[in-house]
């Protein structure tokens, strides 16, 4: 599952290693104890530790905080208006966290007291692939291709998905919280890798651009009686099935997207749709998540892992 900020805020050069780190801990935490089939070096044996998440919530914070004024402190500068850019370090003092050794800027304190239960990376580098495009790094960085490649590639929660699968059947795998796709221009490029790639629709993102909306996204249209809802169905697999682009796709992919018309009927008429709907949290609750749209996103994100 991830949860995406708005892809379209403004340019800032130093939040670049922040959002490499971030990216990387997902990856990381993706091959722990992945298939061997899936890994690159077959030659050598290396003990891998045993997998101990049954889930993962992937904070992409495009636009997010600078590395230097967070997680990786450097000399300290206080900030003063019209301080050069090259001698801006970090504008923040460092602080000390619950791991020796390890310090994290100030302002963070929360953050430093549960440090001994994270994992920071700090030596993630990938190629230049361009100053400004950041849906060519963002590409690389939720796929592990760097683009253009000839075929769709799978985002990371398709990965998941694909060698994972679900906890629960009736839970989509990979939900992709908070961003939205629609529009011209970089939302195109974001479409591209947002996919299941060439694992087929079946483990391909539910898109869901806004929290409080969630549930209206998996309950039937109101007056729909439960009839018509299968008549309904009945009529699209029946449309799909006569559709003449059938002959341009695999029979994998026609399977796959059969599969997601299935999945997608078993959730609508399932009683864990009640985990999209973050109204169902208790205020208390949902004001410790805060009530913007990152922190019902977090919420959401959270009832969706407990229910699968």
């Amino acid at each position: 599952m991830t949860f995406e900020l708005d892809p379209q805020a403004p340019d800032h050069v130093v939040r670049r290693d922040f959002i490499k780190q971030m990216s990387a801990a997902a990856l990381a935490a993706l091959s722990v104890g992945a298939p061997r089939a899936l890994r690159g070096d077959e030659g050598h044996s290396v003990e891998q530790p045993t997998p101990t998440a049954d889930s993962c919530i992937l904070l992409w914070m495009g636009g997010g905080m600078a590395a230097p004024d967070t997680f990786d402190p450097k000399g300290y500068q206080p900030f003063r208006q019209g301080l050069p850019v090259r001698e801006m370090l970090s504008t923040f003092p460092a602080i000390p966290t619950s791991v020796p050794g390890l310090q994290i800027c100030e302002g963070l304190e929360k953050i430093a007291a549960v440090m001994d239960r994270a994992t920071l990376i700090r030596s993630a580098v990938q190629p230049d692939l361009g100053s400004i495009l950041h849906s060519r790094h963002q590409y690389h960085w939720h796929t592990g291709y760097v683009p253009p490649q000839t075929v769709a590639c799978p985002h990371l929660g398709a990965w998941m998905a694909k060698v994972l699968g679900p906890r629960n059947p009736v839970i989509p795998p990979f939900i992709n919280i908070g961003q939205r796709l629609e529009g011209v221009g970089e939302s195109e490029e974001l479409k591209a890798f947002t996919t299941a790639g060439f694992f087929g629709s079946e483990f391909g993102p539910m898109n869901l651009p806004f929290p409080e909306d969630a549930a209206t996204s998996v309950r039937p249209p109101e007056g729909m009686t439960s009839d018509r809802f299968v008549n309904r169905n009945q009529l699209l697999r029946k449309l799909i099935d006569q559709s003449p682009h059938r002959e341009h796709i695999s029979d994998y992919q026609q399977e796959s997207m059969v599969r997601s018309l299935e999945n997608a009927y078993r959730l609508l008429s399932s009683k864990e749709r009640e985990a999209f709907d973050i109204s169902l949290e208790a205020e208390q609750s949902r004001q410790i998540y805060d009530t913007s749209r990152f922190g019902r996103g977090c919420l959401l994100a959270r009832r969706l892992v407990e229910a699968g």
